[in-house]
C-alpha cells in the first residue's frame, strides 16, 4: 500500500512543464521561440497556445548612426537634420523617433586636427553622432 500510492499519484497527475523564458524589453524568448510580451502573456495564460508561431522580425534595419554635416559649439537644435546610414536619408531627431527609433547613445566627435577646433565664442567645436536602434 505504501508503495502503490505514489505510484497512483505519478500516473494521475498532469505532466510539468519547464520552460526558459528571457525578456528583453517587448520581445520574450522561450525555448529558443520569439514571441511578442502581448502574444506571450497569452500564451502564458493558455498554455494550449504554445503552438503559436514566433513573432516576425521587424523589417529592415534594427541599428544604425546619424552624424551632423558641420562641427557645432552646442548640441544642434530641433531643426537640425542628421545624415544618418542605413539608408534612412536625412532625418531631424523628431522623424527619427517617429520613425520607431530610439536614441541609444550621442558621442561628440572633435574635428581632425587640421581643422578649426574653436567655435567663434571660443567654445569647442563637435560633430554629433547618435547611435540609435529599435
Amino acid at each position: 500500500m505504501f508503495l502503490a500510492l505514489p505510484l497512483a499519484l505519478a500516473i494521475a497527475a498532469p505532466p510539468a512543464l519547464a520552460a526558459f523564458v528571457f525578456r528583453v524589453g517587448d520581445t520574450v524568448y522561450v525555448d529558443g521561440k520569439r514571441y511578442s510580451w502581448e502574444e506571450w502573456k497569452k500564451i502564458r495564460d493558455n498554455p494550449e497556445l504554445r503552438e503559436l508561431q514566433p513573432a516576425a522580425a521587424p523589417a529592415g534595419p534594427r541599428a544604425a548612426a546619424c552624424t551632423t554635416a558641420i562641427y557645432y559649439d552646442e548640441f544642434p537644435s530641433e531643426d537640425e537634420r542628421f545624415q544618418c546610414s542605413a539608408d534612412l536619408g536625412m532625418l531631424t531627431r523628431e522623424q527619427i523617433l517617429e520613425k520607431g527609433w530610439k536614441v541609444d547613445f550621442v558621442e561628440k566627435v572633435p574635428p581632425p586636427s587640421d581643422q578649426q577646433a574653436q567655435s567663434p565664442r571660443g567654445m569647442p567645436l563637435f560633430k554629433y553622432k547618435l547611435v540609435i536602434s529599435r
